[in-house]
């Protein structure tokens, strides 16, 4: 028997059992009678399944997705009618937060924990994902313009970021805490590097190497690298100056005719510790699109065609996604406007006061998740464990209640 000539109920079950979207639109382009059945069926329905195991949970992605001013963002919203322009944005979320669900284990596991370093399962890609698409929302909600550095502390503003945490459990708020300890990773070490970091790369790389390490700062009467950035120096040396952080030196830069062939001849630091420290604070208020466009144009050295359609059609300016590797990190932090320098991130305080406020150690959670006991990964053991102490809990209720019943 033919594969095609089997009965419109065996092909629909195995349309509903593709794990992505595009395995549905490739199977339904293999005959005629295969794409009637999709086409005659319920279309929509079979490609938001595939889409959840592609992309889920999309609960939340569509939560994200769907996100306005004109709604308070910690309220549940009525998921929206099934369409394939909703589809659309719900991939597209979707397929940075497998971009992250790759970078994850290259960060988390590096150095002596390098050998551990494995593929994510695909319930720890489940939990990334969700993780990501709160994170993403908690970023659209607070970290904008209308929330400046003045309305940090405010208690209605406190109340407001806290509402929008309150009702997922500790366990899934310390996957985002997980998350969000790579993304600072990343940008500390990869998009925006300290003057330490990049003068111990440049001694790893070339030991013998004869250049001397240059230390300035850009001034606004200097003249930039290149034409292009002219008119947003001025405004990025501005931002991070040293003055802003509280810093003691300034960005430091390591000259070299054979430092990253092609790529420059000025690789450049981020201050020292206390200035990159601010400076690392205020980048994390970027959302996990920015953030993995970033990490691949320092990476690659060229803007990825992928993401960079996606900036574009997520509202990136071409000011700020720049062009190339030379300055896009600079031309990010000047498109942004004058809300975002010297205004750090609020997640890591606003999970800590929820955690707090439930009577439980923040800073214990925080270890936990640095050592791998909680988080993203490490969790089916926990879960094993957890489950039989209720077991075992509800085995001694039973016995305690027999005891009861013979006593009387």
């Amino acid at each position: 028997m033919q594969f095609e000539d089997l009965a419109n109920e065996l092909v629909l079950h195995i349309f509903q059992s593709c794990a992505s979207v595009s395995d549905v639109l490739n199977l339904a382009a293999t005959c005629h009678h295969f794409r009637k059945v999709l086409t005659s069926s319920r279309r929509l329905p079979i490609l938001f399944q595939a889409a959840e195991a592609q992309v889920g949970p999309l609960s939340d992605a569509i939560q994200l997705v769907t996100h306005n001013t004109s709604q308070s963002v910690h309220a549940p919203r009525p998921s929206p009618p099934l369409s394939l322009a909703l589809l659309t944005r719900l991939l597209s979320v979707g397929r940075i937060a497998n971009q992250w669900a790759a970078v994850y284990p290259t960060r988390k596991w590096r150095g002596p924990c390098s050998s551990s370093r494995r593929l994510l399962s695909s319930t720890e890609t489940y939990r990334l994902r969700r993780a990501l698409y709160r994170l993403w929302l908690y970023t659209l909600a607070f970290h904008e313009p209308l929330h400046p550095r003045t309305t940090r502390h405010s208690p209605p503003i406190i109340r407001s970021r806290a509402a929008l945490l309150r009702p997922w459990p500790s366990r899934q708020l310390a996957e985002m805490l997980d998350l969000h300890a790579i993304f600072r990773d990343v940008l500390a070490f990869q998009i925006c590097p300290s003057n330490s970091t990049v003068l111990r790369r440049h001694r790893a790389r070339f030991p013998d190497d004869p250049a001397p390490v240059l230390i300035h700062a850009r001034l606004s009467s200097q003249q930039p690298h290149d034409s292009h950035n002219a008119h947003m120096m001025p405004h990025r040396q501005n931002v991070y100056a040293p003055e802003h952080f509280h810093g003691t030196s300034p960005r430091l830069s390591v000259s070299s005719g054979t430092y990253l062939h092609g790529c420059s001849d000025v690789a450049e630091g981020w201050g020292d510790e206390i200035a990159h420290y601010y400076v690392v604070e205020d980048m994390l208020k970027l959302d996990p699109g920015q953030l993995i466009f970033l990490y691949e144009s320092i990476m690659t050295g060229t803007v990825p065609s992928t993401t960079a359609t996606t900036a574009r059609k997520s509202g990136y300016s071409a000011a700020i996604m720049g062009s190339g590797k030379g300055g896009v990190v600079e031309r990010f932090a000047a498109g942004l406007g004058d809300w975002f320098e010297n205004n750090g991130e609020t997640f890591g305080e606003t999970l800590e006061w929820v955690i707090e406020a439930r009577g439980e150690d923040a800073a214990a959670l925080r270890e936990e998740v640095q050592s791998g006991a909680n988080g993203i990964i490490g969790k089916e053991e926990n879960d094993d464990e957890e489950e039989e102490e209720e077991e075992e809990e509800e085995e001694d209720e039973e016995e305690e209640e027999e005891e009861e019943c013979v006593g009387l």
